[in-house]
């Protein structure tokens, strides 16, 4: 079971993999990013590098001025906010396209949740934490695209919740690229299970976008389907919610499986709700089934390869351990 996949468009911290920019002059290796880079269109940036300041530099830090953050150079006595502000504006107003983010974790320009944050520029007590100016920024401006740091690459949940997402973005962007109605009709038949585990009632209002009974034009179509499509996707599935989608799955199978193996599907099913199997087991299952007795409408369901398997291979370790339970 594999499938042609479009490549997402994913901005990256430049410091890790691609360049020796962080501030102590050094590149942060990742095997994960190496190994995504044949497959996605990555834009590495480094925004304290981009305001003008040197590798390696004196670390840089956030404080709180109000309610809004400053950036602040201690060794220099530098006021950085205004130089940082206008490169995010302008770098992030300059992306046409993008279907996710991979930051740097603790970065005062890049940390989507944990930069330090002081109460003033000469301060040793840090009072918060948060995003960093360029990662705020982006947040604003791509909130429902995916995000995630180095540290979250490591965490089989948090990689595999961004690698569905910016799969299934960036499938999309070709289907409003090529401009067709039937295109945008199977993307969504083909990602109807997998959107079912994210959340049903969405799903379901997409099905009713893509059927297009109110003769809507493409664009409008396309447009409507894009909104639920991004806040179906910052959903997260529960167990209920997978065991609901691949119950759906199974019924496509029921006249050609016997009763002793569909009863062994359905008892796996129950281990999982438990939380005594991982989710990878009921899925092997029906991939199986779906090899040895065939079916043309699961064999095209995304639920069963979301992204490259040569990126998590076929355990799919985050459906099995990242959902969250009900």
């Amino acid at each position: 079971m594999s499938r042609a996949f479009a490549k997402p468009i994913v901005v990256v911290s430049k410091c890790l993999e691609f360049e020796a920019c962080r501030y102590n002059g050094e590149r942060i290796a990742s095997s994960f990013i190496e190994r995504l880079e044949p497959h996605v269109r990555f834009r590495p940036v480094c925004p304290e590098v981009e305001i003008g300041l040197g590798t390696p530099r004196d670390p840089i830090r956030i404080y709180s001025q109000g309610e809004q953050k400053a950036l602040f150079q201690p060794s220099t006595r530098k006021h950085l906010t205004r130089r940082m502000n206008a490169f995010s504006r302008r770098y992030l107003e300059g992306l046409e396209e993008v279907d996710g983010f991979i930051l740097k974790a603790k970065s005062p320009s890049c940390a989507i949740t944990d930069a330090r944050i002081f109460p003033t520029p000469g301060s040793e007590e840090q009072i918060a934490q948060g995003a960093g100016l360029f990662a705020g920024a982006a947040l604003e401006a791509f909130g429902s695209r995916a995000f995630v740091d180095e540290t979250g690459l490591s965490e089989p949940a948090a990689r595999e919740n961004f690698l569905t997402r910016i799969f299934a973005l960036a499938a999309f962007r070709e289907v409003k690229e090529s401009g067709r109605a039937d295109r945008l009709a199977r993307y969504h038949a083909e990602n109807k299970l997998l959107f079912m585990a994210y959340d049903q009632e969405t799903m379901r209002e997409m099905g009713r976008v893509a059927a297009n009974h109110e003769k809507q034009t493409f664009g409008e179509a396309a447009s409507a389907y894009e909104s639920a499509l991004l806040r179906l996707l910052t959903r997260s599935p529960t167990r209920a919610t997978w065991v609901n989608a691949l119950t759906h799955a199974v019924g496509h199978l029921s006249e050609k499986v016997s009763a002793r193996d569909k009863a062994r599907f359905l008892d796996a099913m129950e281990e999982y709700r438990e939380g005594k199997i991982p989710l990878g087991e009921p899925l092997e299952i029906l991939r199986e089934w779906i090899s040895r007795l065939g079916s043309e409408y699961l064999g095209k369901q995304t639920i069963f390869e979301p992204y490259p398997s040569v990126l998590g291979g076929q355990s799919r370790p985050a459906l099995i351990c990242g959902v969250r339970s009900e």
